[in-house]
Parts: C-alpha cells; structure tokens; sequence
C-alpha cells in the first residue's frame, strides 16, 4: 500500500521518457504526479538565488542542464518542505527502471528507520563499504553508507528532510553531488541494496542542448576551495563516527582502502562480500 506522495520530474518535451515512466511507475503500481522539469536558463524567481546574483550573473560553475536539474529538485523540495506532499514523497526522474516489489521495500524499510529519518536513497548502489541495518524481501538490505554514492534519480524523503536541504544557500555543487554531503544539511540518510531502482537507463537529453557552461573564469575546483569546502572534513567523519558507530567506522575506512590498493587481486563484488563480516542489526520494526 503507498503511503507516500510520488512526484515524477519530467521537461514538457521528453515525451518518450514520459512514456517509459508511465509503463514502470503502473507495473509498480505507483500513483504518482508529473512535475514539470526546470530548463537551466528558465529558473523561475523564487529559486533564481539558489544559483544567479541579484544582476542575473551565476554564481555556480555549473553547466546550464545542470541547473536545471538541480532546480527540478529545489521545486519537489518545496514542495514537500511545505507539507503540501504530505509528511513524506517518492522524488523521481524519469529514467528509471523499477524493481516490481518496490512498495513493498519501501515500506519495509520505513519499519526499521528511527523516527527522525531525512532520506532514503533508492537508486544508489554502493562504491564504498556500508553497514547492514536490516534484512528487506528479494535479498536487499536497508544500509547505512560510509560515503554516499552518486546517482541521486529516486529517494523517498521526509518534510523535515526537505526543509533542512533547502535551508543552505547558493548552490555550487550538483544536484547528485550536494545529495552526497549528509553532513553538511544534517540529513539521516539511509539506503537499499541493491537498488531498488536503477537510474540512467535512458540518454540524457539535457546533455546535448544544454551542455555548455555559463561564463564564469573560475573552475569549480576552485570554487570548492573558496568556499571552504574543504574545512568541512572533520563533520564529515564525525557523521560517519555517529552513524555507523566508531568500530563499524574504522573497518569501512579500513575496507575502502583496501577495495583501492587491492582492486586487482579483491576484483569487483569486494565491498558486497565485505559487508558479511557486519552483523545485520536488524533494529526492531516500528
């Protein structure tokens, strides 16, 4: 049973995405609605501050199509932040293919998450080492990650998870990037493995048109410097620290850096076998 609002980003012309949505989303039995995707030179006023000055200059490296997704997400956020998705809602693009269990997991999922939870990654596989927090049907694991992956194209949040998202500033980062500091928005996040929806499967069609950047003579790594992101190592390891526990903590960092200098001899699978020596949680079901 769906006890979440969905919302489906989607520009008025991708019309075939659309489509292809439509058919995972009735296979899924999602009821969902179609929200209008955000062109990166089209941000409307109210999120305009996320990204350009008050003279219209960007204040971002990145790319236009990039802005606009990163703007189709601001609008869901408002939108949940406001209550008006009620107290949680299913974010989604629209290059998806779904698992069919995929109500089923999500709800399963709610069960085993504290009260107080931000976000639920939903179509990001793991690249690091992870903790097993519960067992989910068809052999998926709710997890908490030691780094964040990217791929930010399905994830359930909460209206308190949105408002703390939309409470930083200017963007510099992209949508999948920022996604990626829990840290620095104080979002609980969580995830399942493997996804229960797989991202990417269509062709970009923001890429083509909408690939060049703004000019701005300043590289975004060096927009990254500037702005001191680079002073924010210590709360991210003191989220890791709280979240996975300190032994938990120091066995991810010790996998990951051999998943690095061993990846010849540990080849691809490594971090999933790795994460047999946690012990499931398996905190008790709300």
């Amino acid at each position: 049973m769906q006890n979440f609002t969905a919302l489906l980003l989607n520009l008025d012309r991708d019309t075939e995405r659309l489509s292809h949505m439509q058919k995972q989303l009735a296979q899924a039995g999602i009821d969902y609605s179609r929200q209008p995707g955000i062109l990166g030179d089209q941000v409307p006023d109210d999120l305009r501050g996320y990204f350009y000055d008050a003279a219209g200059v960007p204040k971002t490296t990145m790319k236009r199509g990039e802005i606009g997704c990163y703007a189709s997400h601001l609008r869901a956020m408002k939108r949940i932040a406001s209550g008006e998705a009620g107290y949680m809602a299913l974010v989604m693009e629209d290059d998806l293919e779904i698992a069919p269990d995929i109500l089923t997991l999500i709800t399963q999922a709610q069960k085993f998450m504290p009260l107080g939870w931000d976000i639920l990654r939903l179509s990001s596989p793991p690249r690091r080492a992870y903790v097993p927090l519960a067992e989910l049907d068809g052999g998926r694991k709710l997890i908490h990650y030691s780094k964040i992956p990217n791929s930010a194209g399905a994830y359930l949040i909460t209206m308190v998870g949105a408002q703390k998202f939309l409470a930083k500033g200017v963007r510099g980062l992209t949508f999948d990037d920022d996604l990626r500091r829990p840290w620095f928005h104080g979002l609980d996040t969580y995830g399942i493995t493997p996804p229960a929806m797989r991202a990417g499967m269509l062709k970009s069609t923001i890429d083509a048109v909408e690939a060049g950047r703004f000019d701005k003579p300043m590289s975004s790594r060096m927009e990254r410097i500037l702005r001191g992101d680079h002073f924010h190592a210590w709360r991210r390891a003191n989220y890791n620290r709280h979240n996975l526990g300190t032994k938990n903590w120091l066995t991810c960092g010790a996998i990951n850096i051999a998943a690095m200098v061993l990846k010849p001899v540990v080849g691809k699978g490594f971090i999933d076998r790795a994460a047999r020596f946690f012990p499931t949680r398996q905190t008790k079901q709300r």
